[in-house]
C-alpha cells in the first residue's frame, strides 16, 4: 500500500474516545500536567491512555481520557482572543487540508494568521546555542539603516544573518534547518489558494533570515553597514514582490508584535491595530498589502531569536518583441570597458549630483532613465510660458514662429530654500533660477565629501568652481530690479565660492552646447596644475533652464531644432536636437582615492574647427581629430 493510501486508511479508523479524537487540541484537567494544553497524537489501547504532545514544551505525556477536555472558546487575536491567543496549532497530527483551510480563511478575511508550533525545548535550545556561536564568530551583523525596518518591521532592530542552503556549519538535520523547512511547507500549503486569497500566486520565497535581539549596549557596538547598490536593489526587488511575511519566533524571550492596518488595505472592517505576544514557537503570517508590521524586543531585555522569510509573487519577465530579428547575441553581451588610467595624472570623480527633467534627482535615477529609454519630453507647460501664439507645424514658416512644442521640463525650479545658504529674501527673489539650481545641486555634491554649510562657515577650502551655462533668459523676464551684481554671468560661480568659503578660482563659460564640457575640462586642467598653489578639489557644473519661448523661435529660425520635438543628435538622421532643463555637478580630485572614487575622469579635450563652410557647418576632419 502506498504511504498516502495507508494514511487515508488509518484516518478512517482513528478512534474517538470520550468525544476526543487524535489531532484534537485538548486541555489536561488533572494530574501533574493539569492546566496545560496539547495535541492528542496517539491512542494507546492496551494502557487506555492518550499520548499528548504538550503545546508549551513539546514533551510527550500519557493521560487518561477522563482527565482531558476539549479546549473551548479558542479564539484568535482577530476574533476576540487576547494578545496570547492563536488561530491554529501545528503539531505531529495536524491535518494538512484543515491547516490550509484555516490559513486561507484567516488571510482572506483578516489579513494575518497566528500559529502555535509544537516543538521540543531542546530543539529551541539547539537553535539558541547555534546562533549564539555564530554571533561570537562575528557572522551576525546589523542590516543597513536604509533597509533594517523594511526587513525587521517598523521599530525593529537586531543582529542577523542570511541562511545559506549550502552552509556546512548548519547541518541539514538541525533544528534551524527544520524550522526553515517549515516555512517552505507553509508556502507549499498556501500555493494552490494564493491567487484567490492573496490576489497573486506565490512563486518563490526569500532565503531565511536568522535574527537575534539586541540590547541598548550592543547597539553602540553593532554599527549599520553602508547600503550598497546591491543591498538596495535586492531589498527593493523583494519588497516590491512580497506577498506574505512569515516570522517564526523561537524564544526564549517574548517579543511584542503590533499589526497596524494600512489605509488602502484590501480587507474591510479591520481594527486599527492588533497586538500579538509572540512567545516561543509562535509563527505569524502577515499580508504585506494589508498591515504594517511592528516588532519590539522583550521588555525585560531577555534574548529573543526568530527566523523570517518573505513569500514572493513572480518577478517580471522581459522578452524582445517580434519586430526584432537577426543575431541578438550582441544584446546579451557586455564588454569589460576600458581599464583605469595608468599615467601619474589621475583624476577621480568623488561626488555626483543632479536635478533634471523626468524627476531625475540623482545619477542613479538618471542612468535608470537612460537604460530604460525614458521619454521626458513634455508639451510646453502653460506655467512656464504660452507657446500657441508662436507655434506653426510648418518647418519653413516665417520667422517669429516655432515648429517645436515639446521640451524636457524640470519640475519645481521655482522652489528655493535661501535660508540654508544664508541668502536674503530680497536677493533670492531676484536670483536667476539657474543660479538657485547651482546652489542646491552643488550643495548635494559637497555633502557627499563631508562639507556642510556649517563647516564651511568656520573653515575655508582651497577648491575651485567652474560653471558652464547657455542662453541666460532670466534678465529678459519681468521681475523685480536686481541688486547690483545679482545676475551677472560671472557671479554664478563667485556666489558658490562665497557661500561655501572656497578660495580657489571661479569662472563661468558660455560656449553654447559645449559649455559643460569646457567648464569641466578647464577645471581638470587647473586641478592637475600642481607646481604651485595646488587645489584640494574642483567642482564643475553644467546648467540650463528654458524660461521663455524665444529660445525655440531662434533655434527654429536656424533650423537647429528637430521638427520631431526630440533630440536626434546620435540618431542616424542627425535631424536636430531639442532643449531641456537640468543642472548637474561633479567634484574631482587629483589621485586615485580608492575609498571615495565613483569613477575616473578619464579624458576630455576642447578645440575649434577653424575655418569651414560656414560658422555653424560641421568640419569633418576637425571632428575626426577630436
Amino acid at each position: 500500500m502506498a504511504p498516502a493510501e495507508g494514511r487515508e486508511a488509518l484516518e478512517q479508523w482513528l478512534p474517538v474516545i470520550d468525544g476526543l479524537h487524535i489531532g484534537q487540541l485538548v486541555e489536561i484537567e488533572a494530574g501533574p500536567e493539569a492546566g496545560r494544553c496539547g495535541q492528542i497524537i496517539n491512542w494507546l489501547p492496551q494502557e487506555g491512555l492518550f499520548e499528548i504532545a504538550l503545546l508549551s514544551t513539546g514533551r510527550f505525556v500519557q493521560v487518561e481520557p477522563k482527565d482531558c477536555g476539549s479546549v473551548v472558546n479558542c479564539q484568535g487575536p482577530a476574533t476576540g482572543g487576547g494578545p496570547d491567543s492563536f488561530d491554529v496549532v501545528i503539531g505531529p497530527r495536524t491535518n494538512r487540508d484543515a491547516l490550509a483551510e484555516v490559513l486561507s480563511n484567516s488571510l482572506l478575511e483578516r489579513g494575518f494568521c497566528v500559529l502555535r508550533l509544537i516543538q521540543r525545548d531542546n530543539d529551541r535550545e539547539q537553535v539558541h546555542k547555534m546562533l549564539r556561536q555564530f554571533d561570537s564568530d562575528g557572522r551576525l551583523c546589523r542590516l543597513a539603516n536604509e533597509v533594517e525596518e523594511g526587513y525587521l518591521g517598523k521599530g525593529g532592530r537586531g543582529k542577523v544573518m542570511w541562511l545559506d542552503p549550502d552552509d556546512p556549519s548548519v547541518p541539514m538535520g538541525s533544528a534551524v534547518r527544520r524550522n526553515d523547512a517549515n516555512i517552505t511547507s507553509l508556502a507549499e500549503i498556501l500555493q494552490p489558494f494564493a491567487e484567490d486569497v492573496l490576489g497573486a500566486p506565490i512563486a518563490e520565497r526569500t532565503p531565511a533570515m536568522a535574527c537575534m535581539s539586541m540590547t541598548d549596549a550592543e547597539e553602540a557596538v553593532y554599527e549599520h553597514p553602508t547600503a550598497s547598490d546591491t543591498i538596495i536593489e535586492e531589498f527593493y526587488g523583494n519588497w516590491a514582490r512580497s506577498v506574505l511575511r512569515v516570522v517564526h519566533f523561537m524564544g526564549p524571550g517574548e517579543s511584542k508584535v503590533e499589526l497596524t492596518s494600512k489605509e488602502d488595505a484590501p480587507i474591510s472592517r479591520l481594527e486599527a491595530s492588533y497586538e500579538i505576544n509572540a512567545g516561543p514557537n509562535t509563527i505569524i503570517l502577515v499580508r504585506q498589502d494589508t498591515f504594517d508590521f511592528w516588532c519590539d524586543e522583550p521588555e525585560d531585555e531577555s534574548e529573543a531569536f526568530w527566523l523570517q522569510s518573505f513569500l514572493l509573487r513572480a518577478g517580471p519577465s522581459w522578452t524582445l518583441g517580434e519586430l526584432i530579428d537577426g543575431d541578438l547575441s550582441l544584446l546579451a553581451s557586455r564588454g569589460e570597458g576600458p581599464g583605469p588610467p595608468t599615467g601619474p595624472e589621475v583624476v577621480s570623480v568623488v561626488a555626483l549630483s543632479l536635478q533634471a527633467c523626468g524627476k531625475m534627482t540623482d545619477h542613479h535615477k538618471e542612468w535608470a532613465a537612460y537604460t530604460a529609454g525614458v521619454d521626458a519630453q513634455l508639451e510646453m507647460p502653460i506655467l512656464r510660458f504660452e507657446y500657441l501664439p508662436y507655434y506653426s507645424d510648418e518647418v519653413d514658416a516665417p520667422q517669429g514662429t516655432t515648429f517645436v512644442k515639446h521640451f524636457s521640463v524640470q519640475d519645481g525650479v521655482e522652489l528655493f530654500d535661501n535660508k540654508v545658504f544664508e541668502i536674503s529674501n530680497m536677493e533670492a527673489e531676484c536670483m536667476d533660477p539657474m543660479y538657485r539650481q547651482i546652489m542646491e545641486v552643488g550643495y548635494l555634491s559637497t555633502l557627499q565629501i563631508g562639507l556642510t554649510k556649517k563647516l564651511a562657515n568656520t573653515k575655508s577650502t582651497h577648491a575651485s568652481v567652474s560653471v558652464g551655462l547657455d542662453k541666460q533668459e532670466w534678465p529678459n523676464m519681468p521681475v523685480a530690479t536686481s541688486v547690483a551684481t545679482n545676475n551677472q554671468l560671472a557671479i554664478v560661480a563667485n556666489r558658490f565660492n562665497y557661500v561655501f568659503n572656497l578660495k580657489g578660482g571661479s569662472y563661468a563659460c558660455d560656449t553654447a552646447c559645449s559649455s559643460s564640457l569646457v567648464a569641466s575640462h578647464l577645471g581638470k586642467v587647473n586641478l592637475l596644475e600642481q607646481r604651485w598653489d595646488p587645489l584640494e578639489w574642483h567642482i564643475g557644473f553644467g546648467t540650463g533652464l528654458t524660461l521663455t519661448v524665444f529660445s525655440f523661435i531662434h533655434g527654429c529660425a536656424a533650423h537647429m531644432l528637430s521638427p520631431g520635438g526630440r533630440c536626434f543628435t546620435f540618431n542616424a538622421t542627425a535631424n536636430g536636437y531639442n532643449r531641456g532643463d537640468g543642472t548637474a555637478a561633479f567634484i574631482i580630485k587629483n589621485g586615485t582615492f580608492e575609498n571615495e572614487r565613483l569613477a575616473f575622469f578619464r579624458g576630455s579635450q576642447i578645440g575649434q574647427d577653424g575655418r569651414s563652410a560656414s560658422m555653424s557647418a560641421p568640419n569633418g576632419p576637425a571632428q575626426e581629430k577630436c
